[in-house]
């Protein structure tokens, strides 16, 4: 009986070591490089807190001990063409595509989903029950981006008229001047392109459907030769958790959101000034 508590006793040591081991290892600060492009109010070094969802990744990795430095580039297409090819560690904000599942790892959490819409000019009415009845029309796209699987499938078949252009404002603009008829965006992301890129008089020839073309779930990203980026997602997926379960990420949603409308009342007051 003695001999059979000892062994006992030397077991759960060993198993307590183990643990702690683990636990040591979880706790061990690491580091992180992503990088993210201008997406208000999601994502931009004017913004507060670097935008919404710059702010959630932050959060989220900090629960988790992970330091996070973030490089702004200047185009979407740059960001996530420069993880896939392994220049940068990860990007977030990105939603699944075929092309990118085979050259990214996705953090099971998604950080958030983007309600994707058309904007169109305010004179066209352009009603539609699915993609395919849009054949007929001018439809702008931004290099980089993806609308739907649907709405990939229909431009591959060449069933949907597709201009690709290097951005969202070129996209904005060619609408503005007819020369397209549509222009697929996510809904918050385009109502802030529209104030920060036209005339209160051009703002009022666009408008967006209340219909989305699709509702994109969006993950943390990272290239696939990244050493430790199996412990880097898991790390943020407990982190994710951890926020939301706590109600932080709530209260940050929240809290970054009046922030964010008031420095946009703060700028549009500057305008006016102007």
């Amino acid at each position: 009986m003695r001999m059979l508590f000892g062994r006992l006793l030397v077991l759960l040591a060993a198993l307590a070591v183990a643990t702690s081991v683990r636990a040591g290892e979880t706790d061990s600060p690491l580091k992180i490089k992503l990088t993210a492009h201008e997406y208000p109010p999601f994502m931009s070094q004017s913004l507060p807190y670097g935008g919404l969802l710059t702010r959630i990744v932050r959060e989220a990795f900090k629960a988790a001990n992970v330091e996070v430095e973030i490089e702004s580039l200047s185009s979407n297409n740059r960001v996530i063409t420069g993880v896939m090819v392994g220049l940068y560690d990860g990007a977030y904000g990105w939603a699944h595509s075929p092309e990118r599942d085979r050259k990214l790892h996705y953090s099971k959490s998604s950080i958030f989903t983007f309600r994707m819409v058309f904007f169109h000019r305010r004179d066209m009415e352009i009603p539609w029950e699915n993609l395919a009845d849009l054949g007929r029309y001018q439809i702008g796209t931004t290099l980089g981006n993806h609308y739907s699987d649907d709405f990939s499938l229909l431009q591959a078949q060449r069933k949907l008229k597709v201009q690709e252009a290097a951005s969202d404002q070129n996209n904005m603009r060619k609408l503005l001047l007819g020369r397209i008829d549509l222009f697929p965006m996510e809904e918050e992301a385009g109502q802030m392109l529209l104030l920060q890129s036209l005339k209160p008089a051009e703002q009022a020839q666009i408008a967006f459907q209340a219909r989305p073309i699709a509702l994109i779930p969006t993950y943390l990203v990272l290239r696939r030769d990244l050493p430790n980026a199996a412990e880097l997602l898991e790390r943020f997926d407990q982190g994710y958790k951890q926020i939301s379960d706590s109600g932080q990420l709530a209260r940050i949603v929240g809290e970054t959101r009046k922030a964010l409308v008031a420095a946009a009342q703060q700028n549009h007051n500057k305008r006016k000034q102007q």
